[in-house]
């Protein structure tokens, strides 16, 4: 039965069918997840150092450069919309404490988690694709292998030790992109401007930043490997990894939503 020859009530069903079979596809598959990383505890010596040390650099060393740039720029922008806002009150003294906070809190695990999506999620789905595809994870279930501990475990905690690093590269190159807009505010002096920056940062804000960096990259390298070992078939190469960077947004948003609820409001 496809397209226009089934009815709205057997559309609706199949489709809920679907949605019902994705729910558990995902619990199983973090349930497998769990148990390899705490088999791993268990067994230290069984992860595979050198692949984590690989998509470490992968992940992490390799997106240093364009993420410090991209929050450079974006700290300037920050302090842009500072300067226009607080200047008609004289409160220029207070750029830097604005940027600061906006980019520990928000900016800083937003842009590097959006960064991780797109790089290092979108190459997990593909990788894992073409590895089904080309029956390499059957050949590990073949010899007594879990590729989830063999191919995912690696990768998530790749990201998760990759993730807060990079989260403070952005925040350190944030905050000197808004000491920029300094030379267009003769009473805000440079060391002034680091000096409101240091006093704005505190244990809360750095541990809240953290753990919400710390979250959205073990989602978005669960989200990239589920989306890569789930293909069926070689027809389907490509959907995972297409699908992987819109979900993994989706859920960044509704994480950073939930953070921000109970943090600041709950």
């Amino acid at each position: 039965m496809k397209g226009q020859n089934v009815d709205p009530v057997t559309r609706l069903g199949l489709r809920t069918r679907s949605h019902i079979d994705g729910v558990c596809a995902v619990t199983l598959f973090t349930g497998r997840f769990l148990l390899a990383a705490g088999a791993a505890v268990r067994r230290p010596r069984r992860l595979r150092l050198k692949e984590i040390l690989f998509q470490l650099q992968r992940a992490g060393a390799d997106a240093m450069v364009l993420l410090a740039g991209l929050s450079f720029m974006m700290g300037f922008v920050i302090g842009i919309q500072a300067k226009a806002t607080m200047s008609p009150f004289g409160a220029e003294a207070r750029i830097a404490q604005v940027v600061t906070i906006l980019t520990i809190q928000e900016i800083g695990p937003l842009l590097t988690a959006i960064l991780l999506a797109g790089r290092s999620g979108v190459a997990f789905a593909t990788k894992l694709e073409s590895m089904k595809t080309g029956g390499e994870i059957d050949a590990l279930w073949a010899r007594g292998m879990d590729p989830v501990g063999e191919l995912v475990l690696p990768r998530v905690l790749a990201l998760l030790l990759a993730a807060p690093l990079l989260a403070m590269i952005t925040t350190a190159s944030s905050i000197l992109g808004g000491m920029v807009i300094t030379l267009w505010i003769p009473q805000l002096s440079p060391l002034a401007y680091l000096t409101g920056a240091a006093d704005a940062m505190n244990a809360s804000f750095l541990f809240f930043g953290l753990a919400k960096i710390v979250v959205f990259s073990g989602l978005i390298g669960l989200i990239g490997c589920f989306q890569g070992m789930r293909i069926a078939d070689s027809g389907a190469v490509g959907q995972g990894a297409s699908s992987s960077f819109i979900i993994a947004l989706l859920f960044i948003a509704l994480t950073d939503t939930l953070f921000n609820f109970i943090y600041h409001i709950y």
